[in-house]
């Protein structure tokens, strides 16, 4: 085991260790365990993948993420062939209880942006309930596989059917990733792509500014072209710095300010407990006063609304020595992927610690896995396997 590796084991554990110390002073002990229990694959898979490290040849890596792969084009194949059975879900008129649950007056009164952010709100609760997965969840999945194959396409030997078979499952994954407004996936997917050609110079500088353009006005295009990103983008200009109220305007709950009055009752808990942190039972108790107490919006109420970043996260649970250790890991991680020369993994690593900015990836079942397979692969990658 190389020093770098010995590292990036040792930060690693060292956070969940430090957040299991924390059970010491939480009162919620029994929800601490299980959070504990939700998490613990992030050491556990990437120590028994370290373990078994002499038959992960490059073959069988290739076959990983290929496999990888696979499965989300699957994944993403069978929810849009249920939205075509399904297919009202787009469609239809809103219904009386929507209008209810939305704090909606009368539909005479009812705008279409305001009709259009309780359709894009139905159909990610219809992908949900289908399979069990956030929208956030699979567009980070369906990010590696947008640059798996564009890496695929620039750098292996591809017949023409499988060049075609590629740019399809390209534009599929973006359609679905739009279709169902994973918005920070798709943020994170061009700034990565962005950061991975230019650091492993796939491309020449004026290249890369012709690819910046591109990218950006095909961010323009979409934003002119397609109504649902449209709103949400609007929804954020007109929302970033308003906290959700009890009023009964629909504006008043939207994506936007629930996420702002979440990071507003997670700032001030970690103000006040930035050294040792609550402890990691207190944290959802204590957020939901918070919200209850400060805020009063009755959206608070219908679930329990976690921190969404992880680093607030470790910094709320256990203090700021958890933070710092969980950034070294992060740190390694870069480190040794950048001296080998693997962009897969510097794309991934990116993509990773974008997301985890406005969500607990590590604190679901679908993130941690993710999480756990890419940092296995990451201990597994030397000199001799940079093709993976």
């Amino acid at each position: 085991m190389d020093k770098t590796d010995k590292s990036i084991i040792v930060f690693l554990s060292t956070s969940f260790v430090l957040l299991i110390f924390s059970l010491w002073y939480t009162e919620n002990i029994s929800d601490g365990v299980k959070r504990l229990v939700q998490m613990f694959p992030i050491v556990l898979i990437p120590i028994i993948f370290y373990l078994n490290k002499q038959i992960f040849t490059k073959q069988r890596i290739d076959w990983i993420a290929n496999l990888f792969c696979l499965s989300v084009l699957v994944f993403v194949l069978y929810q849009i062939l249920w939205l075509g059975f399904n297919f009202d879900i787009l469609t239809n008129d809103l219904s009386l209880t929507e209008i209810k649950r939305n704090n909606l007056h009368h539909l005479n009164n009812i705008n279409q942006d305001q009709i259009q952010q309780v359709k894009i709100r139905r159909l990610r609760n219809f992908i949900t309930k289908l399979v069990d997965s956030h929208p956030i969840y699979q567009g980070l999945w369906m990010s590696f596989v947008i640059y798996f194959n564009y890496h695929q396409l620039k750098f292996s030997v591809n017949s023409v059917l499988q060049k075609i078979v590629r740019i399809f499952i390209i534009c599929l994954m973006f359609f679905w990733m739009l279709l169902i407004s994973s918005r920070m996936p798709l943020i994170a997917t061009f700034i990565a792509g962005i950061m991975t050609v230019i650091l492993f110079r796939h491309y020449n500088l004026k290249k890369v500014f012709l690819l910046c353009g591109i990218s950006f006005g095909c961010f323009c295009i979409l934003l002119v072209t397609l109504k649902p990103m449209q709103t949400r983008f609007v929804e954020i200009l007109d929302n970033i710095f308003i906290l959700p109220t009890k009023g009964n305007d629909i504006y008043n709950y939207n994506s936007t300010n629930v996420r702002v009055g979440i990071y507003y009752c997670s700032g001030i808990i970690a103000k006040d407990n930035w050294l040792f942190g609550l402890g990691v039972g207190d944290v959802q108790e204590n957020l939901s006063k918070c919200y209850d107490q400060k805020i009063g919006a009755e959206i608070y109420q219908w679930k329990d609304y976690n921190s969404h970043n992880q680093y607030l996260f470790f910094l709320i649970s256990s203090g700021i020595v958890a933070l710092f250790s969980f950034c070294c890991f992060l740190f390694y991680c870069f480190r040794k992927v950048i001296l080998l020369g693997n962009s897969y993994l510097f794309y991934v690593l990116i993509i990773i610690c974008i997301v985890m900015l406005t969500e607990n990836i590590i604190s679901r079942s679908d993130g941690v896995l993710f999480f756990g397979l890419f940092t296995s692969l990451i201990l597994l990658s030397y000199k001799n396997k940079t093709g993976i």
